[in-house]
Formats: C-alpha cells, structure tokens, sequence
C-alpha cells in the first residue's frame, strides 16, 4: 500500500512537472511567427489535437485527488480560447474555432480513453483509492 502512495505522488509531481513544461512550450509556438508544421494535409489540426489531448494527461495525472470532470475540463478549454484569442492579434496568426474545436476533441479523446487507461498495469497507480 506504501508502495502505490509513494509512485502516486512521484507520477503526480512528474506531471506538474511536465505540465508546466508542455503550457510552456505550448503557448510558445501558438505565438511565434512560424511554429511547428507537420508537412502533411491538416498538419495544424493534428497539432492542435495531440497537444490538448497531452494537456488533458497531464492535468488529469497532475491532480490525481479529483476526477477528470468539469474542474479539470473548462480550463483546458479556457486555455485553447486564450491561444485564439492571442493569436487574432498577431500578424503572423490567426484565430481558428475549428482549431478549438479540435483542441476539445483532443480531451475528449482522453475522457472516453479513461476507462481503457485505467487497465493499464503501469498507469494504475493514478487511480488507486
């Protein structure tokens, strides 16, 4: 019992962890005048998804005491919101909704994923009572 409290909290504080690195880098190129491009057809969206669905992770395992649920959710969304928003004023960039809609399919992706995750021997520890 020990044993899962100690990796629960080494999983939550390498998430923090993470999670800050990746809002970081996030927020980086959402701002710079060319970011990452993927040379493939909706390159962006692909972007756009796995960031979101990385952040869902990430917030989900970062505070592992509540559920994935509204609390966790609207702030991912929020975050989206305010890269489009920053972007609609940069000359470089532009304001997308389809690309806020991808970044909330991106976590839903991981909400519906939750149940199959919860299998996995190595990720147990985050939902451990």
């Amino acid at each position: 019992m020990h044993a899962m409290k100690e990796k629960k909290r080494y999983m939550m504080i390498l998430s923090r962890l993470m999670l800050t690195a990746a809002v970081v880098v996030i927020s980086w190129q959402a701002t710079v005048r060319s970011g990452v491009n993927l040379h493939v057809e909706n390159g962006d969206k692909l972007l756009h998804f796995l960031a979101f669905a990385v952040l869902a992770v990430l917030v989900d395992f970062a505070f592992p005491k509540s559920r994935f649920g509204v609390f966790k959710i609207i702030p991912l969304i929020l975050y989206g919101l305010a890269i489009e928003y920053v972007q609609s004023f940069l000359p470089s960039r532009s304001a997308s909704l389809a690309d806020l809609l991808v970044d909330i399919v991106g976590i839903g992706s991981y909400l519906v994923s939750i149940p199959m995750l919860q299998r996995l021997p190595l990720l147990q520890a985050r939902w451990a009572v």
